[in-house]
């Protein structure tokens, strides 16, 4: 497994998934989940640390939709459409899958870890936010590869909200370019 450090962060590539198995939708909105909760996490550290007042903002929105998609994901999952999967030991699929997510996404402890210590600059906080977007709309399109066809809206409709924070967070970073904010 590969890893890059970024903006204080560990970002871990496995350079695909292991396995032939194909995962259903609820799969995908299950690992989805977790992403997201960490997404959260490194938005409102990038929020407080950030020494633009602007950017900070801009995180904090972008965690509070980062909250909403998760409770949004949480409903759809949870949804009674999903039939409940055979499993060795109750929880089995769930761990299964919180580890997935964590092996092939983001480790933001370090960020995390300096949330006191140290202001981040608007564009090393921007840096991060759009990579860790990217990064996690890479996963997504890993995922999509080991999704049941008929499954392949849901990487669809993620990928739009994804595509949304970047735009957003390269509207503002265009503004700080350009002077408009400070």
């Amino acid at each position: 497994m590969k890893s890059r450090s970024l903006y204080g962060f560990q970002v871990l590539f496995s350079g695909g998934f292991k396995m032939n198995e194909k995962y259903t939708a609820k799969d995908i909105l299950e690992m989805a989940i977790q992403a997201k909760a960490k997404g959260i996490d490194l938005y409102l550290s990038l929020a407080h640390n950030c020494s633009n007042y602007h950017v900070g903002k801009l995180f904090m929105e972008l965690a509070k939709d980062e909250q909403h998609d998760k409770m949004e994901l949480t409903k759809w999952r949870n949804n009674e459409i999903f039939k409940k999967q055979e499993e060795a030991y109750p929880g089995e699929r769930l761990m299964f899958l919180k580890s997935l997510a964590d092996q092939n996404t983001f480790n933001c402890d370090a960020v995390l870890k300096k949330r006191l210590e140290n202001t981040i600059n608007e564009e090393d906080a921007l840096k991060a936010g759009i990579n860790f977007e990217k990064d996690f709309m890479l996963f997504l399109h890993d995922l999509k590869r080991h999704l049941a066809s008929k499954d392949s809206s849901v990487i669809d409709t993620l990928l739009d909200g994804e595509v949304n924070h970047i735009r957003r967070m390269f509207e503002i970073k265009d503004k700080i370019d350009k002077g408009l904010i400070n």
